[in-house]
């Protein structure tokens, strides 16, 4: 997996623009906070030094034990992006990846505590699942609820069988509003996993970048408005 360090991330600047570099890669590795957890206690919380590309197998420990601030990432980017003297290959990469990324995972977030509740949420983090999914049809499915609707249609029929066509129409309009809620959501998870995933390689086409974060925000997902200032600035210094 592509990977870029503190140090890394600013070798290609010449020396009289070294240490303005490495006060933006700073600002962007503090701006993280690792969680180290043994045995279920917590042994350190410090800023890592060097980020790597994530795959599905690392989702669920981040969103357990990483902290990113994207607020003074974003801060960053605009120092970077206001200096074009600054730009290295690595920086280009950090920045693009690790925003996607922060986006993917504030996202996933929002959306498990909305079905799961606050408690349950962070119940569920710990100790996090080895492999990630970006779906929530197991998070909102609720099979009582299905039986619910299936006995109340029955028992309706007691009543009037125009009663039970009314409960039985009402049950599916909700199911089919539920399951099609589902898949929206779930596209938009899958489109923006899909497009962080591209991102894995400081060897980049801009265009590339440009036109995959112009897809997904089709597709539904939502990313701030410096990722496609990057990625047109880039192209146009091509």
């Amino acid at each position: 997996m592509q990977s870029v360090s503190r140090t890394t991330a600013t070798t290609a600047l010449d020396a009289d623009r070294k240490e303005l570099g490495q006060r933006v890669a700073d600002q962007v590795f503090d701006a993280m906070r690792w969680t180290q957890v043994s045995s279920g206690v917590i042994q350190d919380v410090s800023s890592p030094d060097q980020w790597r590309h994530r795959g599905s197998q690392d989702v669920e420990a981040d969103l357990a034990y990483l902290e990113i601030h994207r607020p003074a990432i974003l801060a960053a980017l605009s120092e970077y992006l206001a200096n074009p003297s600054l730009r290295t290959r690595e920086l280009d990469w950090l920045f693009l990846n690790l925003l996607t990324y922060a986006e993917y995972i504030a996202t996933v977030t929002e959306i498990r505590k909305k079905l799961l509740g606050m408690d349950k949420f962070a119940k569920s983090l710990h100790p996090p699942r080895s492999e990630h999914v970006p779906s929530i049809s197991e998070l909102a499915s609720r099979p009582w609820r299905t039986t619910l609707c299936a006995a109340a249609t029955g028992l309706s029929f007691l009543i009037h069988p125009i009663v039970a066509l009314g409960v039985g129409s009402a049950s599916v309009y909700w199911y089919m509003t539920r399951r099609k809620g589902t898949e929206q959501v779930n596209s938009v998870l899958s489109a923006m996993f899909r497009t962080y995933a591209a991102f894995n390689t400081v060897e980049l086409s801009w265009s590339h970048v440009a036109r995959s974060l112009e897809d997904s925000r089709r597709d539904g997902a939502v990313w701030d408005a410096s990722l496609f200032r990057l990625a047109e600035v880039r192209q146009s210094a091509a």
